[in-house]
């Protein structure tokens, strides 16, 4: 049997934890906010994201890196060479080029080496991709992974609201007439991904609650063979808290898990965006 190894790039917000339990490999991206320059890998250190997103409050500019392609081949090319076949998860290609270098990156060097590669564009962000990576682990086989899971993230979905879509507008994640809607303080926007991993405005909804509400309700789709929804928040823990009582409200038995976001995807939504992902039926 072969030996596989799971990679995935830091926009997945796997936590640290599961991490070090499965020998994830990450893949970290460079960042900048104000004066400061780093090298983000996991959203499970507390003060580095509470500065960051106190920073990006206080109006300092962030801006993050794509995973270029030499990035990836330096940090893919000494597991292929220890005999590894690789599966890897990155963020959505309708997002940036980061799937597209990896991909690249990854069918070279399993030629070079004669190993196996199987890099899924699940179109997914965030917690949708370690969704996706969980079930992956459980398929174990490399033939099975490749075969069963596209049907398994093609039911991933996941909601968001954000705070403010001047974070958004301003990396061309959504139009100006988007902003606008936006724009007015009180109304708050239902944000997916659509099919081909972009992010688009399904509704718009008045005020925190309301939002928070409609998200919780989505909740309604989700598989009851595959019952787990994460929440996950941008630098706002209490309305994480209130979005999974409202989850847990609607006694479908579900489990909930609260995961932060991270300041990669966290630098184009703007903090305080809050959402949640799981598998429909």
């Amino acid at each position: 049997m072969s030996k596989i190894i799971f990679f995935a790039d830091a926009t997945c917000d796997i936590p640290a934890k599961f991490i070090k339990e499965n020998n994830i490999q990450i893949v970290g991206l460079r960042y900048s906010v104000g004066d400061i320059d780093g090298w983000f890998t996991s959203a499970e250190n507390q003060k580095q994201l509470d500065e960051f997103y106190a920073r990006m409050r206080k109006g300092d500019t962030a801006s993050t890196s794509l995973v270029l392609y030499d990035d990836a081949y330096q940090v893919l090319e000494p597991f292929f060479k220890d005999g590894y076949d690789i599966v890897y998860f990155g963020l959505s290609s309708g997002l940036a080029k980061t799937y597209e270098n990896a991909m690249l990156a990854g069918t070279d060097l399993a030629k070079k080496y004669g190993r196996r590669f199987y890099a899924p564009d699940t179109k997914g962000v965030s917690a949708m991709n370690f969704l996706t990576l969980q079930h992956a682990i459980k398929l174990a086989s490399f033939d099975k992974i490749v075969k069963e899971l596209p049907a398994f993230y093609e039911k991933i979905q996941a909601y968001f609201t954000v705070d403010d879509l001047k974070y958004l507008h301003k990396s061309g994640r959504l139009s100006g007439a988007a902003k606008f809607i936006g724009s007015l303080l009180s109304v708050k926007p239902i944000i997916t991904t659509d099919k081909d991993g972009k992010l688009t405005t399904m509704t718009k909804k008045t005020g925190r609650l309301a939002s928070m509400q409609f998200i919780a309700n989505m909740v309604s789709k989700v598989d009851p063979d595959y019952p787990k929804v994460f929440i996950i928040h941008a630098d706002c823990p209490n309305d994480a808290k209130t979005l999974k009582q409202k989850v847990l409200n609607m006694n479908l038995g579900v489990t909930t898990e609260i995961l932060n976001m991270g300041f990669i995807i966290g630098t184009h939504t703007g903090p305080g965006t809050l959402g949640l992902g799981f598998k429909s039926k």
